[in-house]
């Protein structure tokens, strides 16, 4: 006989565990500021060292099919994303770019429902009121837009909803720690922003004291541990539409940071929007037996066959 309380408690869990990953990427902001304006080179020495670490710790080698579907990961999860994020950030307003940012949490129900996986209505309507709550606490009246940075932060909600819904769909190799799989996508968008950064940034740069320890909590905390956190908890069972609505607390951390350490205030704006935010975690919650759900239509389940098993063979 299943006892239903440790199912319940092992499930609280792997969800805690997963909402600790966006908690340490809002602590990323404060230390950002500290770094000098070169972006692609602040992602490159974050991400890549977060990927030698977690490899140190779980060596290993993807084989087969996982050598691509790595880089695939490795491109919308780092490299894709850090160099979206930075373009956005050069165009438009920090506010601004967290705010369209934060839109994936409605794209990756669509995501879901192309792979041919039912969707709970509430998982379309609720993060509405997460995504409004984001903008609440980060977006000021005096905003301008961008053709381009609005584009740029479009095309990094969609690289950071593909990611993890594909994250969740391949899972972890067979016989593979997950920190190892987490491992081999930093890797991979380590060693494509590398090149980038230096054709278009110059030289790495020199980096003060208080830079490297900025840089360091970067690589380790707030991306080698944040991550496999988050991605573990995708690999354990989390749904992609879940931990899309968990990222939305990294902003909330952010803000609460510069009021705690950095002396900023919160509006009551802001705090109706953490308010919001919070609500949304808990309002996405599938309740069993709802009735309420969504399917893809069935004229368009061939392709999402054909993008479930791209190559029929070696999963």
């Amino acid at each position: 006989m299943v006892d239903h309380r440790v199912v319940l408690h092992g499930e609280s869990a792997v969800l805690l565990s997963c909402a600790a990953g966006p908690c340490l990427f809002g602590t990323a902001f404060l230390a950002l500021e500290l770094l000098p304006p070169l972006p692609l080179w602040n992602a490159a020495l974050r991400v890549l060292p977060a990927g030698l670490l977690l490899i140190a710790i779980r060596p290993a080698l993807p084989h087969g099919i996982w050598w691509s579907r790595m880089t695939v990961l490795g491109v919308l999860n780092f490299s894709g994303f850090f160099g979206m994020q930075a373009l956005a950030a050069h165009r438009l307003p920090g506010g601004v770019v967290a705010t369209i940012s934060a839109a994936q949490c409605i794209v990756v129900p669509f995501i879901v429902l192309m792979f041919g996986q039912r969707v709970g209505l509430r998982q379309f309507t609720v993060p509405l009121l997460g995504l409004f709550g984001v903008g609440l606490l980060v977006m000021r009246g005096d905003t301008r837009l961008d053709v381009v940075g609005v584009a740029a932060a479009g095309a990094l909600a969609l690289f950071s909803s593909t990611g993890m819904v594909l994250t969740r769909r391949w899972g972890v190799p067979p016989n593979t720690h997950p920190v190892s799989a987490v491992a081999w996508q930093m890797l991979a968008g380590g060693l494509i922003l590398l090149p980038l950064a230096g054709a278009l940034e110059g030289p790495p740069p020199a980096l003060t004291y208080d830079q490297f320890v900025a840089t360091a909590w970067l690589a380790i905390a707030a991306t080698a541990v944040a991550f496999a956190c988050f991605f573990g908890g995708l690999f354990h069972g989390v749904e992609a539409t879940t931990a899309s609505r968990l990222m939305l607390l990294g902003p909330v951390v952010a803000v609460t940071l510069g009021w705690s350490f950095a002396g900023e205030r919160l509006t009551f704006l802001q705090i109706s929007g953490i308010l919001l935010v919070l609500a949304a975690q808990f309002g996405g919650l599938e309740q069993r037996g709802t009735s309420w759900q969504l399917r893809m239509p069935s004229g368009l389940a061939p392709l999402a066959h054909r993008i479930r098993h791209p190559y029929h063979a070696g999963t």
